[in-house]
């Protein structure tokens, strides 16, 4: 019989292991505050266990913006879920019978926190709060190649763990999906390939994956030196390019930009770099893809 450990999520903390006695019982005395720390909850192999609650808090499983206007998630089945901006209540409904609920609310404005909680049998769970963000300029990650690393830019909920593995070149790396939704993530080297995953851990202990593929570089983009204070990013490219992605300090502006026969220019306020800071720009082709290699910007004065 396997030892049976004891930890709180994503390993924040104190963990512990005990063999089972003859008959397969095992007691922990496991510091509370511990637990306290990580809301309530512990993990023991796939299973959650939240201290002094019988319901686990529900899962919001997908980024509220100020265009939303469902919140979606999981819970369990006839817990009636309730979500509260502050102390008013914006809506309640049942989980249906797979786990699952949808409600609708009125749109929000940015940086508004809501909160959702479920409750059955005259008890309530824990709550799950979420922060509503501008919209998300993509739904599915940006990889590209610089001449040194592997980039993978995405979205999420602020907060949320991010893994990235690849069963062919073993790359390995990890994020935390900033306060904007976004994460950056960035590999030394380039291994990219058409196995390249991508593991989201939420809060609530609620996995997805999604795939990502490795950039066709049928392109090129070559930048020349911005001055602080400098309206537009300029350059010569090759290829299909018609947009591009300016990325400041692993924080991405949005897809596009002004691709003639003589070259490129791409806005950008120039309150957002300075002197230092890094600056990558990548080159996409009509179909949203990255065809090209990332490359430096240099800032001067």
């Amino acid at each position: 019989m396997n030892a049976i450990n004891l930890m709180p999520p994503f390993g924040n903390g104190a963990s512990h292991a005990n063999w089972p006695n003859s008959k397969g019982e095992t007691t922990f005395n496991y510091p509370l505050h511990v637990a306290t720390e990580n809301d309530s909850k512990l993990w023991t192999g796939g299973l959650e266990l939240t201290i002094g609650k019988k319901l686990y808090a529900p899962i919001i499983n997908e980024l509220v913006t100020t265009n939303s206007t469902v919140v979606t998630g999981y819970g369990i089945p006839d817990a009636k879920i309730t979500l509260t901006k502050g102390t008013q209540t914006l809506g309640e409904v049942l989980v249906n019978q797979w786990g699952q609920y949808a409600l609708t609310i009125p749109r929000q404005t940015s940086g508004t926190i809501l909160s959702v909680v479920q409750s059955k049998n005259n008890e309530t769970s824990i709550e799950t709060k979420t922060t509503v963000l501008a919209p998300a300029t993509w739904t599915t990650p940006i990889v590209y190649n610089t001449d040194s690393h592997t980039v993978v830019l995405g979205n999420g909920s602020p907060g949320e763990k991010i893994h990235l593995v690849d069963i062919t070149t073993y790359a390995r790396g990890e994020a935390t999906v900033n306060t904007n939704g976004n994460y950056e993530m960035r590999i030394d080297g380039s291994p990219t390939s058409n196995t390249m995953s991508l593991g989201h851990s939420r809060p609530e202990h609620y996995y997805f994956g999604e795939g990502t593929k490795t950039p066709q570089v049928t392109g090129s983009v070559i930048p020349t030196p911005i001055k602080v204070g400098s309206a537009y990013v300029r350059g010569t490219f090759t290829g299909a390019v018609t947009k591009g992605l300016l990325v400041i300090n692993g924080n991405p502006e949005t897809l596009r930009g002004e691709f003639t026969s003589t070259g490129f220019r791409y806005y950008v306020d120039s309150s957002k770099f300075k002197v230092g800071d890094r600056l990558e720009f990548i080159g996409f082709n009509s179909e949203n893809k990255v065809i090209t290699l990332g490359k430096t910007v240099t800032v001067t004065p």
